[in-house]
């Protein structure tokens, strides 16, 4: 019988004696049961995920001793000389980067124009060779004939 209920796709009944209407109930407080049990899991993660979230925030140390310490002054510009000298440098610098990065990117391309010729050139050198072989067949079938 069981396989005759397999072979309709229906599942066979469980508990002998046990009605479909019973079965139907058990099966619903089964699956309540289940998805209660998956919240309270879920639950319970959560829980120890909020835990774990406020042992890790780490509040900052109160230091009582900073905070009646003066900070110190500020640094004394002695020369404004040498900072406008800085400035020139860095701009300089600067320019000499860009030019070079000009440089480089004018000889890539370069390089990549000879590279795209170096590849039409290939191609067509494969093309021939592909036409010539095509002749020397055709030539050696007529030469069968």
């Amino acid at each position: 019988m069981a396989e005759r209920l397999a072979a309709l796709g229906l599942k066979p009944p469980s508990k002998p004696g046990e009605s479909a209407q019973q079965r139907q109930e058990r099966e619903a407080r089964e699956r309540q049961d289940r998805v209660r049990q998956a919240e309270e899991e879920d639950a319970k993660r959560e829980q120890e995920r909020q835990r774990r979230l406020a042992d890790e925030q780490v509040s900052p140390p109160r230091d009582t001793s900073k905070a009646s310490k003066k900070p110190p002054p500020p640094p004394v510009r002695r020369n404004r000389g040498d900072s406008e000298a800085k400035r020139k440098a860095e701009e300089e610098t600067l320019k000499a980067k860009t030019e070079q990065q000009g440089r480089e990117q004018a000889m890539r391309e370069q390089e990549s124009v000879e590279q795209r010729r170096q590849a039409e050139v290939e191609q067509k050198r494969k093309e021939q060779a592909i036409k010539d072989q095509q002749q020397a067949q055709e030539a050696q079938t007529r030469g069968m004939e």
